[in-house]
């Protein structure tokens, strides 16, 4: 038997040439084929955009906290006069706003890869969503002197669509412009029709670019090295990219290089039903109105109930309400809330969701358990849509996402109690 097992092993050996085992001699790279190849390079293509991409995130991330803690340091620390104290307080609400921007793209960008973002579609004029976006962006234009100049066709259009979603298209490609054009440059809008597609270009004076990086500028994740000099996380034109998409278009770039400025071209196709909508008096509109500009709601005796178990969070409703004549008692636990209600019976309750031990669901269901009636609303870090879905199945009445604009939480409260809102 033994003989025989070792007759066979010579005869494989005669008629199978060896092959030694050393990494060298396996001929991976021969035995692959050209598309494995190339997938296996695209593979780790991606794995380093991503994780640039995270290094950036950080960054990206950190730098206003930077700013708006060292504010914050000095405001605590030191008297401030009143226009330091003014200089503070914009620098602290510009770089708040830029954090929320980067959570809301992050968002944008998760729900589009999971093909769950939805969009509430209806007739839109394009030169509406242009306008809105370009008002805007002007404030920044403005701060590095740069000439916004726009060539629109009223006739153009419409087109079926989300209105903010459209807007938000035009206001990543007019920031993307803004953040690459030098001082004392110029920022051009055409809205034009072409054949059945409506065509919206916008063209700047600034940094170009490179014919190497021009097929990967719509790809998530990829940034020039411009781009990483100047910030943002690279998807701001992937979202671009995909919200076009998402309404039947495209969008295309184009430059003649480096320091020769760019020409973004978003296409969108017509709809034929304008002059029926435009007949009956319907015309549709996107203008967006800045939340600074409404009036706070009267709610002299509202009786408030907040629960949020961070008491800066809690300090921020309480003294929106207070301005609006509204009784507001705080409690940072959802069984602090509970035994809060045997003694105070609010018109409206206004809690957090996620919160330790009872979170804002369970207190609700508790709350109605113990024959509170009064409409709640959530306001919470939670912003998926089955977060939403799960508050409103607990029976809240509304859901806004932190960081709240505190006119919208005042109007909310205004209108579940059926209050007129200015």
């Amino acid at each position: 038997m033994h003989g025989a097992l070792a007759g066979e092993s010579k005869l494989d050996e005669r008629t199978t040439p060896v092959v030694p085992v050393g990494r060298s001699h396996l001929g991976f790279a021969e035995r692959e084929s050209p598309s494995l190849q190339d997938e296996l390079g695209e593979a780790r293509r991606i794995g380093r955009l991503k994780d640039e991409f995270l290094i950036t995130l950080s960054h990206e991330l950190r730098t206003p906290l930077s700013a708006i803690l060292g504010w914050a340091t000095i405001l605590q620390r030191n008297p401030v006069d009143p226009s330091t104290l003014q200089q503070a307080a914009s620098v602290i609400e510009r770089n708040a706003r830029l954090q929320v921007q980067l959570i809301d793209d992050l968002l944008d960008m998760s729900a589009i890869m999971a093909g769950k973002l939805r969009l509430e579609v209806g007739l839109v004029s394009p030169e509406t969503f242009i306008e809105a976006a370009l008002a805007t962006v002007r404030p920044a234009a403005d701060a590095r002197q740069i000439r916004l100049e726009k060539v629109l066709d009223p006739s153009a259009g419409p087109v079926s669509g989300d209105a903010s979603r459209l807007q938000q298209v035009m206001w990543n490609l007019l920031s993307n412009a803004i953040k690459f054009t030098p001082k004392g440059g110029t920022i051009t809008v055409v809205l034009e029709r072409s054949s059945s597609h409506v065509e919206i270009g916008v063209t700047d004076t600034g940094r170009g670019i490179s014919a190497d990086f021009l097929p990967f500028v719509f790809e998530r994740f990829s940034q020039a090295e411009t781009s990483r000099k100047t910030g943002g996380l690279g998807i701001g034109l992937s979202i671009v990219k995909n919200l076009t998409e998402l309404h039947g278009g495209t969008v295309s770039a184009k430059s003649k290089g480096v320091d020769q400025g760019s020409t973004f071209v978003v296409s969108l196709p017509c709809t034929a039903v304008y002059r029926q909508r435009a007949e009956s008096g319907h015309q549709p509109t996107t203008g967006v109105k800045d939340l600074s500009d409404f009036e706070l709601p009267a709610l002299d005796g509202v009786k408030v109930l907040a629960l949020d178990d961070e008491p800066d969070g809690q300090d921020l409703i309480v003294r929106i309400l207070e301005q609006c004549g509204a009784v507001v008692r705080t409690f940072q636990s959802g069984e602090a809330a509970l035994q809060g209600l045997k003694g105070f019976s609010p018109d409206v309750i206004i809690s957090d969701i996620d919160m330790p031990a009872i979170d804002g669901l369970e207190f609700l269901r508790r709350a109605r358990a113990d024959g509170s009636e009064a409409p709640a609303i959530a306001l919470s870090a939670l912003g998926r849509a089955q977060d939403r879905m799960e508050a409103l199945r607990a029976g809240y009445v509304a859901y806004l996402v932190k960081p709240a604009e505190l006119v919208e939480l005042a109007a909310n409260v205004a209108a579940v109690l059926r209050r007129p809102v200015p």
